[in-house]
């Protein structure tokens, strides 16, 4: 009898044990539930934001083309692009007037000259050149005879070095050579070796 009573108490100290390990589990069970966030599992399908500060760089094309006006270009553009996006030269457009190969850069402005503007010195036949106009026969830019729109047509040129350009032929006289452009404040080797093929003086 004693042996029974013994077997039946260890017997339910197991049960309650068992009962104990049922109800702890089922209390943390309720702790994780609570403390898991409504969204959880779903982070992986957020979207990923695209960075909103691309760079870009903006032009101002005027002149000789069909759409004048101010342009955003991706970075590395060049004048071609420029036209292009202003919708190509205009019909008395001269299109040598640019370097279309050039760099389009930021916050310039850039003008298509028309072909009287830019009008080349001789003809098909020989005829001695033309002095008053400010280009070439091989379409180089006399920067003596050059206003303000033929100077801000040169590469990386804009309206405030192409006046910068003229006071300095007003006080100091013509220049001697393409490379006394250099002298202008704000012109330096760098902007010289881009317009060096695009100027001369005679």
């Amino acid at each position: 009898m004693k042996n029974n009573i013994i077997r039946f108490l260890a017997l339910f100290g197991m049960l309650s044990a068992l009962a104990g390990c049922g109800s702890a589990q089922a209390y943390l069970d309720e702790q994780m539930e609570r403390n898991v966030p409504a969204d959880a599992g779903t982070a992986e399908q957020l979207p990923v934001q695209a960075d909103a500060t691309e760079a870009v760089v903006f032009v101002h094309i005027c002149g000789a083309v069909i759409h004048p006006g101010v342009y955003s270009l991706p970075p590395g553009s060049r004048l071609i692009d420029a036209v292009e996006a202003a919708g190509g030269f205009a019909a008395d457009a001269s299109e040598e007037s640019l370097n279309l190969a050039a760099g389009a850069e930021d916050g310039q402005m850039y003008r298509v000259l028309t072909k009287e503007e830019a009008a080349q010195a001789g003809s098909a036949g020989g005829a001695a050149a033309d002095t008053s106009s400010p280009y070439t026969a091989d379409g180089k830019l006399d920067i003596n005879m050059a206003g303000l729109a033929e100077l801000c047509s040169l590469s990386g040129i804009g309206e405030s070095k192409a006046k910068a350009i003229l006071a300095y032929r007003d006080e100091n006289g013509a220049f001697t050579s393409p490379e006394d452009i250099k002298n202008v404040s704000g012109i330096g080797e760098g902007i010289y070796n881009r317009i060096k093929d695009e100027i001369t003086v005679r």
